[in-house]
């Protein structure tokens, strides 16, 4: 019926190995066609496999732009992953700045991860000022979260 949230489950299923057997290759394919269809989360599924060359060839450039995509359309994880790729270069020339708002603006929204990765930055100064009280405060929010 051409649901993009089954089509984005069947991505999963094959990931996964529930109900069939494991098939990257499958889960790929399924995840690309409910990104197609314009569904976020899709979206970033299929950056994180061509971040990690999972049933694809691994491309970091095609990566980042997943995951630019998905954050473009306020998809929480998409955004963090953006950050993150600006952390550690992966598609994208280091951007300490960029990694701090991204990881806020996901944090802002709710992203666990990106709540603790806040922390990180104000602990090592990481695209804004050091600040020990701040990085203990996202911390313990992200710890509380739990």
């Amino acid at each position: 019926m051409g649901h993009v949230v089954g089509i984005n489950n069947l991505g999963y299923c094959y990931k996964n190995g529930f109900g069939v057997e494991k098939d990257e290759s499958k889960s790929f394919e399924y995840y690309l066609k409910s990104a197609d269809k314009g569904y976020s989360a899709g979206i970033n599924s299929v950056g994180y496999y061509y971040e990690n060359g999972i049933g694809v060839e691994k491309d970091e450039h095609k990566a980042f732009i997943y995951y630019q995509k998905s954050a473009d359309m306020d998809y929480a994880l998409g955004i963090y992953n953006v950050g993150y790729c600006y952390e550690n270069g992966i598609g994208v020339e280091k951007d300490e700045t960029k990694v701090f708002i991204h990881y806020l603006k996901s944090a802002n929204m709710g992203e666990i991860t990106a709540i603790e990765q806040v922390g990180y930055c104000y602990l090592y100064g990481i695209g804004v000022e050091h600040d020990e009280y701040k990085a203990f405060v996202y911390y313990k929010k992200s710890a509380d979260m739990l």
